[in-house]
């Protein structure tokens, strides 16, 4: 939901400020899409640059960007950097196919775990395979033990666009920069949503989605390429986030790392919002050559002045 964001600094745009959604992909197709009103002041997102290498770009101020809102060029109230706490919510696929990759699912949670500061930034953990299960409520003491995932069982069917629905809306509730980290193989057999309204939900709640495949090996992936090149991508990538696949220890301290990096050097972008309804492509793009931003790709303006989000 769009909200008013009443203070400039960053972590009152981050208490208060609203969602919508910038990327330089093709937007997801409307039909599906919940719809909502955009009459706010300001709205808050986030951004991650990288230059050609590949490498985090973390010193760029408010004349470095350039936002497009429709095509046509949207004035930025202003670009934050500071530090400030995460909200991290892990989501581990506990369905019957994830059996015999269960320890390396939790190998890599444990890393990502291990990156967040006790204390400052908070973790909340949830399972799921036809249902979403709280493992651990949000903390910001951190849990990096195996032994709470002790009763968690690798069985059933597997409702994977549902739980990152679920989830998604369970982090959107915390006032800090925030991201639905989802460990699986990328396999569903039992959601009611389909991958588009994912990733419409994850957008309008702000909430970046960085999906981590484990496979066994280079070969398992050219015999099934869907989850690396298919619906999960798009949705990583339409919501701001990332998808990394990981077969041993190294790649997965690798995304680890990659996903904690991203969430300590975010770019906070504040911009006043179009109020036309429909749909509302948005290019974030920097004034400096070579460098690459990555973001949301959008938000949907309704007709009516509240909320109206399809059941």
């Amino acid at each position: 939901m769009i909200k008013r964001a009443a203070g400039i600094g960053f972590l009152a745009l981050l208490a208060t400020g609203g969602i919508a959604a910038i990327a330089q992909e093709p937007r997801p197709s409307e039909p599906s899409s919940p719809v909502f009103k955009s009459g706010v002041e300001r709205v808050a997102l986030a951004a991650i640059v990288r230059d050609g290498k590949g490498k985090l770009v973390t010193d760029l101020t408010a004349r470095d960007f350039e936002l497009l809102d429709s095509g046509k060029r949207a004035s930025l109230i202003g670009v934050w950097t500071e530090p400030s706490a995460s909200s991290v919510a892990v989501l581990l696929d506990a369905s019957g196919s994830m059996a015999t990759k269960m320890e390396r699912a939790r190998e890599a949670i444990r890393y990502v775990l291990g990156g967040l500061q006790p204390g400052f930034d908070e973790a909340g953990l949830f399972s799921f395979d036809t249902q979403l299960q709280e493992i651990r409520p949000f903390s910001t003491t951190i849990e990096t033990s195996d032994e709470v995932w002790s009763k968690t069982r690798a069985f059933g069917a597997t409702s994977l666009w549902d739980a990152i629905a679920a989830t998604s809306k369970r982090v959107a509730e915390r006032q800090r920069r925030r991201a639905v980290i989802v460990v699986t193989d990328g396999v569903d057999s039992a959601s009611r949503l389909k991958p588009n309204d994912v990733s419409i939900i994850a957008s309008e709640l702000d909430v970046p989605v960085y999906v981590v495949v484990v496979t066994y090996s280079l070969e398992e992936e050219a015999r099934d390429p869907l989850p690396v090149h298919g619906p999960l991508a798009d949705l990583a990538s339409w919501t701001g986030g990332e998808m990394m696949v990981i077969r041993d220890t190294p790649s997965a301290i690798l995304a680890s790392r990659q996903i904690l990096s991203e969430l300590q050097h975010q770019y906070i972008v504040a911009f006043e919002p179009g109020t036309a309804p429909g749909w509302h492509p948005l290019v974030l793009r920097t004034r400096k050559n070579g460098l690459f931003v990555r973001a949301r790709s959008g938000y949907m303006v309704g007709a009516e002045n509240k909320p109206a989000i399809r059941k």
